[in-house]
């Protein structure tokens, strides 16, 4: 599913549906970076406002963090001269040179504030706005078909994220033409640039985008650590994760230019803009994936602001080595690295699941940031828990899978889940919530011999177990549910 690239698609957004294939943060277009400015502001300001830099907003009230997170991120230096990047091309566009000066300009403060240094040029594109806007659609849906949006659509239903309907292939149109303000794309090594004026808001967009150059070209973010299409399919927790900490990286760079780099017409200029910025299609978006799409970009820049905490840049660099491997290592950063998922395997389900069934979805794990998101986001108001019992239910996670199929004739899903929990103690209080969740979603349950089950929904039959340290979820048609039972308990037949 396209889940960034757990849902391929949620990563590429924002660098967001995974598809960073293009590693495109699109970042501060639109609705990305205005909502998330707005948010995250204060937390970069951390515990002192650089002198002679410009506040984002009057308040001087600090934004609670978390309480593992420090609140305080060390100072960059700024004394050391500049390093010079190499000379960058640029195509013969007559952009004029005091713009191309500014870009230069701009990428000599990223290698100075990150300390890393570029091993070649990174040549300069510049398009128009609607050039940029076709380019990126063209990029993203020569691999993204009508019939992969409708694949997604029918996990997020079966998960209760969206309706049934909903015309996500449209709703990516309309999101792109809202958010595009340049981006860097590592499988040409290019930076693309939006040629109008290139103002302030554009700018700082660079200076990210810059950033994540740096880290393509000293690390090989495709090749060294697998964030690619293929991996993001098979594991989406994974390059959710380590997309966290990419965009955190260069999130938490492009706050520090902010402060220390941009002159003050620019910082007053930028704090305008996205004080003022209006992104309808983001605001009406359903609440899990606004949720998602500024998940890389909040707990990401949490999780590299407490690395660098620890040991600057270097333990920022160090995680390139040695990348999170879940997004309960980025939610709670004081766990990473010693606290590793479990790996949970599946039986094979093409046993009972023959005669016209179809794995949308044969093998991927949730994580507990999406299994937050299900429990706290759902499609109707009425089955979404608390906050406060959505995160302490999903905190204890420790590892899961599941899979995903799909008949046709029937127009009928089966969904198996495989949740395994830290403590006894964790799943007490998952099954718990789950059973309040549940119960809203599907109504009153029966239980058997230690299974909760629910018949007659919309989706068939759902039973639910929780013991020892393991939670299991199924989603069927009454026909083949009791056999699915079976096999995620004894085993395929």
């Amino acid at each position: 599913m396209a889940r960034s690239r757990r849902l391929p698609w949620l990563w590429v957004l924002l660098g967001g549906f995974l598809i960073c294939s293009a590693c495109a943060s699109f970042l501060m277009t639109g609705y990305a970076l205005g909502r998330w400015w707005r948010e995250r502001a204060a937390v970069a300001r951390v515990t002192a406002t650089p002198e002679g830099s410009l506040p984002l907003s009057s308040s001087t009230e600090p934004v609670p963090t978390r309480s593992s997170t420090p609140t305080s991120t060390p100072t960059i230096s700024t004394q050391t001269p500049p390093t010079q990047t190499p000379e960058s091309k640029s195509n013969a566009n007559g952009l004029p040179s005091r713009l191309q000066a500014i870009m230069e300009r701009i990428e000599n403060e990223v290698i100075e504030i990150r300390g890393l240094k570029p091993k070649h040029p990174v040549e300069r594109i510049f398009l128009s706005r609607e050039a940029l806007r076709q380019k990126v659609e063209e990029d993203f849906f020569k691999d993204y078909s009508q019939d992969d949006a409708w694949k997604d659509v029918l996990e997020l239903w079966t998960w209760g994220l969206l309706p049934r309907d909903f015309d996500l292939f449209s709703f990516y149109r309309d999101i792109y033409s809202e958010m595009i303000a340049g981006f860097y794309d590592d499988e040409e090594g290019k930076m693309y640039v939006v040629a109008e004026g290139f103002p302030a808001y554009a700018r700082i967009t660079y200076a990210h985008e810059f950033t994540h150059a740096l880290q393509d070209q000293q690390w090989d973010l495709d090749k060294n650590l697998n964030y690619n299409n293929e991996t993001c399919k098979q594991d989406s927790e994974y390059c959710g994760a380590l997309q966290a900490l990419i965009e955190g990286d260069a999130s938490l760079v492009e706050l520090e230019w902010f402060w220390t780099k941009a002159t003050p017409r620019e910082q007053d200029s930028i704090r305008r803009y996205y004080q003022s910025l209006e992104n309808p299609v983001f605001d009406q978006a359903p609440e899990f994936f606004k949720k998602e799409l500024l998940f890389p970009y909040n707990q990401g820049t949490e999780f590299v602001q407490y690395l660098h905490a620890q040991g600057g840049w270097e333990a920022v660099n160090q995680a390139y080595a040695q990348p999170p491997l879940s997004t309960e290592q980025i939610l709670h950063p004081e766990r990473y690295p010693k606290d590793k998922p479990i790996k949970v395997q599946l039986p094979d389900l093409s046993q009972v699941l023959k005669g016209g069934w179809e794995p949308i979805v044969e093998y991927n794990t949730l994580g507990e940031f999406w299994l937050l998101l299900v429990l706290r986001y759902g499609v109707e108001d009425s089955w979404r828990l608390s906050r406060i019992q959505a995160e302490r239910a999903a905190e204890g996670w420790g590892g899961d899978a599941y899979a995903l199929y799909y008949h046709a004739d029937l127009d009928a899903v089966a969904l198996v889940m495989d949740i395994r929990w830290d403590t006894a103690e964790d799943l007490q209080e998952f099954r718990e919530a789950f059973l309040d969740y549940a119960e809203a979603r599907f109504g009153p349950y029966q239980t058997t011999n230690g299974w909760y089950r629910w018949d007659d929904t919309l989706y068939g039959t759902v039973l639910f177990q929780a013991q020892k340290d393991r939670a299991l979820w199924i989603v069927a048609p009454e026909t083949v549910v009791e056999a699915l039972r079976d096999a995620m308990i004894y085993g395929s037949p």
